[in-house]
């Protein structure tokens, strides 16, 4: 398999061979020792990665980053940073300029590599592991229990540039249409099924499967609910209901706690303690 192409621009010798010493068993790379030279090269020859260093005499990583990006063979190139200043100002600007990571230095070896595998990953380049998968969803998953919608709807279009199946992509996709609409708890259900469903496939269903709980059980993790929204603790609130979907409830109390999240979502505390309040009663009454 033909290695893919990086182009390291650094105005240090010592950084360059650095770079290249640390990524010839994976990586083609092409040091550059200024900016001018890196923009030549890129006149004639594409690359599949741009290390670039920031701080540079003449041209500096900005400039050159700008002129890159008028290149036919530079506009959609990735680009990560190297930088030995944590200079916010700098970053911003590279952001305006479609940076997808930057690395202070010193840079530890394994962080380079790791760092560079996951703009490949983002790209759709190369595949991501089942656990770095199932660690998305699981956020995404906390993000619309917390209300975030907009944040959600962030990482599935960043889990969507994945290498990832059909029956995974699919289910994302519908999730994100619930959630544009409005419906936090459906696509909370959607992706609580996707992350149910790689769990399975990495056989650790047994951890993470519909748990059984008696009446006196939910009674009590009902009471946990209530007392937070009681004492305004909404995040938690909806940690713990995010926790009971785990478990195996009647359709009745699915559905109740689904709308719990829901009033929640929308910022209605009085109607979401109501209905707590309301399945507490019903539990009592059994």
């Amino acid at each position: 398999m033909k290695k893919m192409r990086i182009l390291a621009i650094d105005d240090n010798t010592v950084n360059l061979a650095t770079l290249e010493q640390e990524l010839k068993d994976k990586y083609e790379v092409i040091p550059m020792i200024s900016g001018r030279r890196a923009i030549k090269f890129l006149y004639c020859e594409r690359v599949d990665l741009i290390l670039l260093d920031v701080q540079m005499p003449v041209m500096d990583g900005v400039q050159t980053l700008r002129e890159i990006r008028n290149l036919e063979n530079g506009i959609t190139v990735p680009v990560i940073f190297l930088t030995a200043l944590k200079d916010r100002d700098t970053v911003i600007e590279g952001s305006k300029l479609g940076i997808m990571d930057y690395i202070t230095k010193p840079f530890d070896t394994e962080d380079l590599n790791n760092r560079i595998d996951k703009v490949f990953k983002r790209l759709g380049i190369l595949p991501i592991e089942e656990e770095e998968l199932l660690s998305s969803i699981r956020d995404i998953l906390q993000d619309i229990t917390l209300g975030r919608s907009k944040q959600a709807i962030i990482r599935m279009d960043e889990v969507l540039r994945y290498q990832v199946d059909e029956e995974v992509s699919g289910r994302i996709r519908n999730a994100r249409v619930k959630l544009e609409k409005g419906d936090l708890p459906a696509a909370g259900n959607m992706v609580l099924r996707i992350t149910h469903m790689l769990e399975h496939r990495m056989g650790i269903e047994e951890k993470t499967a519909e748990l059984s709980i008696s009446t006196r059980e939910l009674n009590v993790k009902l009471l946990y609910i209530l007392e937070d929204l009681e004492d305004y603790r909404i995040k938690d609130a909806l940690e713990h209901c995010q926790e009971l979907r785990r478990y195996n409830l009647s359709e009745h109390m699915i559905f109740s706690l689904q709308k719990v999240i829901e009033f929640l979502g929308n910022y209605d505390d009085e109607q979401a303690e109501g209905l707590v309040k309301k399945m507490i009663q019903e539990l009592d009454n059994k």
